[in-house]
C-alpha cells in the first residue's frame, strides 16, 4: 500500500478513495476490485454500501482514513475480504466469520437446496450437520425447512462458539444443538446418540498435493484442517458413508459436498456401504458438485 499517496492529499472524499482504490486493486490483480473498494470503505466507516454514494462528498476524518488504509493493507496481503468484514452473505442471511472457519461459498449452497427440494417443510425431520464450522449448513437449513432439528458437530470449540452465534443471529438457536466432537472417535456413533433422516456435510476434501496449490488467500488465511484430509481427498467421504450407514434412518438421505473429479470415487464409496439411487448435483459453473445417496429401507 503506498501511504505516502495518501498522505500527500490532506483530504479524501468517499467517491475519490473509492476511485483510487479500484484502480491500485485492478493494477495489483486484486478480482473484484471496485467491490472490495467498497466494502472496505464501508466496514472502516459503519456504513452500508449503498450509502456510500448517498454521502460521496463526505470526507474521511484521520481516524477513519487510518482504519481504512489498514483494511487495505490487509486485502494486498491476501486476506480474504469476508476475514477484515468480519461477516458474509451465504443463502441470503448473515453470518459472522472469524479464521477458526471456512469462508462459506456459493457451492455450498447447492447442497443446502438439495436438501431443501427433497424435503417438504411440513415435515419434522432430524438432520445431522458434520464439520459445521461457521454453522452455515447447519443454520440455513433450520432457516428455510422451519419444522427441522438439527444436530450439528465440529471438533473445533472455536468454530462451534461462532456457529453458535450464527444460529442465534438467525433466530434459529432453539432447534440447532451444538456439540464438539470428533467424527473419528471411536464412539461417536454412541455419543450422539439418535438417528437421523438427512446427514450433510461439506468435509474437508483437498488432497494434500492439490492444498499446495491453492491460492495464497485459501492456503495461508483459511484453517487447512478444514480444507485437506492430508491424504487422497477422500478420507472423510470414506468415515461419513460408514457413519451415515448406522446413523441413517432406512430410507434416509445423505448429501455431500465432493471435489472436482471425486464425485464418482465417492459415488462407489456409498455403494460398498449399500446407498443406493446416487445422484449427482452440479454446481454454478456446472461441475459435479453434491453427491446425493440413499440409505435402503429393509
Amino acid at each position: 500500500m503506498n501511504g505516502n499517496h495518501y498522505q500527500a492529499k490532506k483530504q479524501w472524499r468517499i467517491i475519490d478513495l473509492i476511485q483510487w482504490t479500484t484502480q491500485f486493486f485492478e493494477k495489483k490483480q486484486i478480482p473484484n476490485a471496485r467491490l472490495n473498494a467498497e466494502h472496505l470503505l464501508s466496514q472502516a466507516l459503519g456504513l452500508e454500501r449503498v450509502q456510500l454514494y448517498l454521502q460521496f462528498e463526505k470526507i474521511l476524518t484521520q481516524n477513519e482514513l487510518n482504519l481504512y488504509r489498514e483494511n487495505v493493507k490487509r486485502r494486498l496481503n491476501s486476506e480474504p475480504l469476508q476475514y477484515i468484514l468480519g461477516e458474509t452473505e451465504f443463502m441470503s442471511l448473515k453470518f459472522r466469520l472469524n479464521p477458526s472457519v471456512l469462508i462459506p461459498r456459493p457451492d455450498t449452497e447447492i447442497l443446502i437446496e438439495q436438501v431443501i427440494h427433497q424435503t417438504p417443510n411440513n415435515l419434522d425431520v432430524t438432520i445431522l450437520d458434520i464439520g459445521t464450522g461457521s454453522g452455515n449448513i447447519a443454520v440455513s437449513l433450520a432457516y428455510y425447512l422451519p419444522k427441522s432439528r438439527i444436530v450439528a458437530v465440529d471438533i473445533s470449540p472455536d468454530a462451534l462458539n461462532l456457529a453458535e452465534e450464527n444460529a442465534a443471529l438467525n433466530h434459529v438457536e432453539d432447534r440447532v444443538t451444538f456439540i464438539q466432537e470428533d467424527v473419528f472417535s471411536v464412539d461417536f456413533v454412541l455419543k450422539i446418540g439418535q438417528n437421523f433422516d438427512r446427514i450433510v456435510s461439506n468435509p474437508p476434501y483437498i488432497s494434500e498435493a492439490e492444498f499446495q496449490t491453492l491460492p495464497d488467500e485459501v492456503r495461508k488465511f483459511e484453517p487447512p484442517a478444514a480444507l485437506r484430509d492430508g491424504a487422497d481427498g477422500l478420507t472423510f467421504h470414506r468415515k461419513l458413508a460408514e457413519l451415515s450407514g448406522q446413523m441413517l434412518n432406512p430410507g434416509g438421505k445423505i448429501y455431500l459436498e465432493v471435489g472436482m473429479g471425486q464425485w464418482q470415487s465417492v459415488q462407489k464409496i456409498l455403494a460398498e456401504k449399500g446407498f443406493q439411487n446416487s445422484k449427482v448435483a452440479k454446481d454454478l459453473v456446472g461441475s459435479d458438485r453434491v453427491l446425493i445417496g440413499e440409505k435402503k429401507v429393509l
